[in-house]
């Protein structure tokens, strides 16, 4: 059966429409959290408006966006940042979770780091081939070091393959915890598809099967 993905801006919607309702349900007096009121919200952040901003404006009780400025007054937006996988090896097995090599590039004028002051991390999202989430919350990495004004850094993530194999869409991106989704503040992140091959143990016992999986769980989190 021919399999549809959902384009790159459908993605996009849902993801502010997630950050929009993790938002209001923290944020937001219950009186407040309605079906309009984060519409309003979904559609602005699709305009470009800055998800640190609506936060901000969030936790101050502005459960309205303040109407939009004119076109003169209104900036293009700028990238702060690119990711991209650079890893030749793209096969993925169901459930076993591997690393995949990464470039970070910084456009901004600070550094981009994971501190306890700054807890900013890459991870990633999985979707299914119907662009339905898989997996929001995908594992986090911190940044081996900082990536400074002007530069790039390559660096491996984690990355735990679906359960199941099939068709999926991986988007690679970066979060600063607490705050934001990178791809929701300007960062130019990295979406790929992806077909999840079943392993089929090569011939092991069902408990050999375990055994591995949980040894390359292992490798996975001390290799580079």
């Amino acid at each position: 059966m021919e399999q549809k993905y959902t384009d790159f801006s459908t993605l996009r919607r849902r993801n502010k429409a997630i950050l929009v309702e993790r938002a209001f349900t923290i944020f937001a007096p219950p009186e407040h959290n309605t079906s309009e009121h984060r519409e309003s919200w979904i559609e602005r952040l699709v305009e470009g408006h800055c998800a640190h901003a609506f936060i901000h404006q969030l936790k101050h009780g502005q459960v309205i966006p303040e109407a939009k400025s004119t076109p003169e007054q209104e900036q293009p937006p700028e990238a702060m940042g690119r990711l991209r996988v650079i890893d030749d090896n793209l096969t993925l097995h169901a459930g076993l979770k591997r690393k995949l090599r990464i470039r970070i590039e910084n456009f901004t004028d600070r550094a981009l780091q994971t501190t306890p002051e700054e807890p900013l991390y890459v991870a990633y999202h999985w979707y299914r081939a119907d662009g339905e989430v898989y997996e929001f919350e995908g594992e986090r990495t911190p940044l081996p070091q900082p990536a400074v004004p002007g530069t790039r850094m390559e660096m491996a993530m984690k990355l735990m393959p679906p359960d199941e194999a099939g068709e999926y869409r991986l988007m690679v991106t970066m979060v600063h915890e607490g705050c934001c989704w990178m791809e929701e503040a300007g960062m130019d992140v990295h979406v790929l598809n992806f077909t999840v091959q079943d392993y089929d143990g090569r011939g092991l016992s069902r408990h050999a099967l375990s055994v591995f999986k949980q040894f390359q769980a292992v490798e996975a989190e001390v290799g580079h």
